[in-house]
């Protein structure tokens, strides 16, 4: 394979996986009914004047599957901290204990977890359709490569790799998606 082609495979491996890693995060904020840091984490909480993201600000600890502490680095800000995550609306019980804030998750009902896991279908499609805009992206560019004077039986192993690079991460969009349905179907 040429120098060229190769690069930009590089590119769309890189680039797949970005996405991967984007969506591995999104799934990660999909409520599944047990206390994770990963979906109050990014929350903006008023810090000095500016809107900061609570990881910033505090550390989280898993207290029991249902209940999570956030432990302020500063502890006046336990109560700007319990305010973002009430103003949040995510349905889940916060309350200043001490100096650190104790966030309860409730359990799910059966309606709740139908329409988590239609969200991370969802969720799980538009990975897919990302994945696939990148190899349109890369198909593209392996097209002009040909205009270029890249002989086309190369360029055709290119797209057979292309092709193989999109399975893979395609497959692991599918299997990052599973592994959250299977967690928020368990009750």
């Amino acid at each position: 394979m040429t120098p060229e082609i190769q690069s930009l495979l590089k590119e769309a491996d890189e680039h797949m996986q970005r996405s991967i890693s984007h969506y591995e995060e999104l799934f990660g904020k999909v409520r599944a009914g047990k206390a994770t840091p990963a979906l109050i984490e990014h929350l903006k909480v008023d810090y000095y004047g500016a809107p900061t993201p609570l990881k910033h600000v505090a550390t989280f600890s898993v207290q029991d599957t249902r209940t999570l502490l956030v432990q302020p680095f500063e502890p006046q800000f336990a109560k700007a901290i319990e305010k973002a995550i009430a103003e949040a609306n995510l349905g889940l019980s916060v309350a200043i204990d001490g100096k650190a804030v104790r966030v309860s998750f409730p359990a799910l009902t059966e309606e709740q977890r139908k329409k988590l896991v239609k969200q991370l279908k969802d969720l799980a499609e538009e990975g897919r359709v990302a994945i696939r805009n990148i190899r349109r992206d890369s198909l593209e560019g392996l097209r002009k490569l040909t205009k270029n004077g890249i002989a086309e039986d190369m360029v055709r192993k290119g797209q057979e790799e292309l092709q193989k690079l999109t399975d893979k991460y395609v497959a692991e969009v599918d299997r990052l998606a599973s592994v959250k349905e299977q967690e928020l179907l368990t009750v």
